[in-house]
């Protein structure tokens, strides 16, 4: 993938400073331990308040992969990493990839949205999230497979990263992951300027269905969303053969 691995390995070096047991962990044990390894869940997991994007709930993304990326406003490979970050998000999205980004230095909204722009990034950003493996430095990501079990646990960068991304999404029930969309996910505005993040699964001259961030189908009239929204569903609808 275009961009993934372009951060330097000193800057590697001082910054990711994840446990020592990360790597252990990611797999639920010690390699020399002699105990089962044990398999994370989704569930051990738990997201701070929502700053931007679209507001996720863990226990509503079963059949979704997830991606759960801890950075800092100040660390400057995390701000490295966003635009790769952005780049899957928008590649993978609509095949049922769900990425989070979880700042943990407290920035304030203030500072943060200038590097989302920046960066092109629309993913869901909170304020932190914790779980049960220690992390002491970042930028250090989860992923998550369909079945909430980890599948990945170390730089959000690089092929084995990348790797993991691919495998995990071509082990999704075949339309599972929101595939077979009019209009992938995006953000729309109704008539009252309020902001609806979804794709489109369907259009027609009086409705169209949301397909929601939690894999839900919601049914809404057009007339109640903005010109330029309409716009762009119109469009689509007659570009379809």
């Amino acid at each position: 993938m275009k961009y993934l691995g372009v951060v330097s390995g000193l800057a590697l070096a001082l910054h990711f400073l994840v446990s020592p047991s990360l790597a252990a962990d990611a797999n639920g044990a010690d390699p020399g331990a002699a105990a089962a390894p044990k398999k994370h869940q989704l569930s051990e997991w738990q997201l701070g308040p929502l700053l931007f994007g679209p507001k996720r709930a863990l226990g509503e993304l079963k059949g979704k992969v997830v991606l759960i990326e801890h950075w800092g406003v100040r660390c400057p490979p995390c701000l490295a990493v966003m635009p790769h970050l952005a780049e899957i998000d928008k590649n993978f999205r609509d095949k049922g990839l769900c990425v989070i980004g979880a700042e943990m230095w407290g920035g304030s909204k203030e500072d943060i949205k200038p590097l989302l722009d920046k960066a092109g990034a629309e993913y869901t950003v909170t304020s932190g999230a914790s779980g049960p493996i220690p992390v002491t430095g970042v930028p250090a990501c989860f992923l998550f497979d369909g079945q909430g079990e980890l599948a990945y646990a170390g730089y959000p960068s690089g092929p084995e990263f990348e790797n993991a991304i691919k495998d995990a999404l071509a082990k999704l029930p075949v339309g599972g992951g929101g595939g077979g969309t009019l209009i992938p996910t995006r953000t729309w505005t109704n008539s009252d300027g309020r902001e609806i993040s979804a794709a489109v699964k369907r259009a027609d001259a009086t409705n169209v269905t949301f397909l929601m961030p939690n894999g839900k189908e919601v049914a809404y009239r057009l007339d109640k969303l903005s010109e330029e929204s309409r716009g762009i569903i119109a469009q689509a609808t007659q570009a379809k053969p």
